[in-house]
C-alpha cells in the first residue's frame, strides 16, 4: 500500500511539473502583448509631463522675474517635466514631453514665442539625447568586448547622472552659444555679428552664462523629483 501510494504522489508532483511548464510556456508568446503596453505608458506619460509643462509656462513662468534685455526668466521650469519624462518613460516619453511642452510655447502671449519655443526646444533636447547615446554607443562598442556592456535601464542612468549631464550641460552651453549668436538674438532683438558684433557677442555669452545654470536646474531637479521618492523605480518603464 505504501509502495502505491508514493507511485501515486510522484505521478501528481509529475502532473503539477508537467501544468506549470506548459503554462510557462503558453505565457511567452505575451510578451510582445506586454511590449505593445510598455510603449503606451512610455507615451501617456510624456504626454501627462508634456501636459505639465505647458501649466508651469501658463501658470508658473508669468510670475517669475525677467532678465533685463535678454527676455528669458530668471529661472524657467518648462523643461523639469520633460527631462523628468525621459528618467521615468525613457526616450519615447522625453522625446514626446519635450515636444508637446515645447510646441505650446507657441500661445504664450510673449514677443516672438516661435523663437522662445525653438530656444527651449534647442536646449532641452541635449538633456536627452546624450544620455540616450551614451547607452546606445556603449551597446555598439561593447560588441567589441574592449568596454563592458552597460544596460539602458533607468537603473543604470542613476549610477551615471552626474557624469552624463555634466556633458549634457557643456554640449547644451556650445550649442545655445552658437545658436544665439547667430539665429536667436538676431531674430529676437534685430542685433547680429555684423550689426553690432560686440553687443551680440556680450548677448550670447550672457545667454550661454544663463543655459549653465538653468542646464544645472533643468538636470537635478528632476533627478530629485524621481530618485528619492521612488517615482523612477515605481513607474519606470525601462
Amino acid at each position: 500500500m505504501c509502495s502505491l501510494q508514493i507511485d501515486k504522489t510522484e505521478k501528481q508532483t509529475d502532473t503539477i511539473e508537467g501544468k506549470l511548464e506548459q503554462s510557462d510556456s503558453e505565457d511567452l508568446p505575451e510578451m510582445k502583448e506586454f511590449k505593445g503596453k510598455t510603449l503606451l505608458v512610455e507615451l501617456a506619460g510624456g504626454a501627462i509631463l508634456g501636459g505639465m509643462s505647458i501649466v508651469f509656462a501658463f501658470l508658473v513662468n508669468p510670475y517669475m522675474p525677467t532678465v533685463p534685455l535678454m527676455g528669458i526668466k530668471i529661472i524657467d521650469f518648462i523643461a523639469i517635466p520633460m527631462i523628468l519624462a525621459y528618467i521615468v518613460f525613457g526616450i519615447r516619453g522625453g522625446l514626446l514631453a519635450t515636444l508637446i511642452g515645447s510646441v505650446f510655447i507657441l500661445l504664450l502671449p510673449e514677443y516672438l514665442p516661435w523663437v522662445g519655443m525653438l530656444a527651449k526646444f534647442s536646449a532641452t533636447i541635449p538633456m536627452i539625447i546624450v544620455p540616450w547615446l551614451f547607452f546606445k554607443t556603449n551597446k555598439f562598442t561593447s560588441k567589441s568586448r574592449i568596454i563592458n556592456l552597460i544596460d539602458e535601464t533607468s537603473e543604470n542612468l542613476l549610477k551615471y547622472y552626474p557624469f552624463l549631464m555634466a556633458v549634457a550641460v557643456l554640449i547644451r552651453l556650445l550649442l545655445m552659444f552658437t545658436l544665439n549668436l547667430f539665429a536667436f538674438v538676431p531674430l529676437y532683438s534685430g542685433i547680429s555679428i555684423t550689426v553690432d558684433p560686440k553687443m551680440a557677442l556680450i548677448l550670447a555669452a550672457g545667454y550661454a552664462l544663463w543655459n549653465i545654470v538653468q542646464g544645472t536646474i533643468d538636470a537635478y531637479l528632476p533627478y530629485l523629483i524621481a530618485y528619492p521618492t521612488r517615482l523612477a523605480k515605481t513607474f519606470s518603464t525601462w
